[in-house]
């Protein structure tokens, strides 16, 4: 019987590439370097831009009564009695709860 022979030959595709040196720094990665931008100061503008350029964009309604529109006043004068009314109506639930705990809590 004939013995195979082994082959010494390599490929340069199945070899795996060494491991790094050992760093004197612990093998800890650096950070990157903070990319130089705008300060603080100069977005804070660009954002105030920003917004009025938004508000010119806005269709705002008149401000006197039309035909068509009740006004800038009397729409104010609505939310104004909505929110008012809102407020009334959570606050006596909030103490309507709190005098509930309150007699939950103290009970002898």
């Amino acid at each position: 019987m004939a013995k195979d022979k082994l082959s010494l030959s390599v490929d340069i595709d199945d070899v795996k590439p060494a491991s790094p040196a050992p760093q004197k720094d612990g093998g800890r990665k650096k950070k990157p370097a903070k990319k130089e931008g705008p300060n603080v100061w100069q977005r804070i503008a660009k954002f105030i831009r920003e917004i009025i350029s938004e508000l010119k964009k806005v269709d705002w309604p008149p401000f006197k009564r039309s035909k068509n529109n009740p006004g800038v006043f009397a729409n104010l004068g609505i939310v104004l009695v909505v929110v008012f009314v809102f407020m009334v109506i959570i606050t006596a639930f909030d103490a309507g709860l709190g005098a509930l705990l309150r007699l939950l809590t103290n009970i002898n």
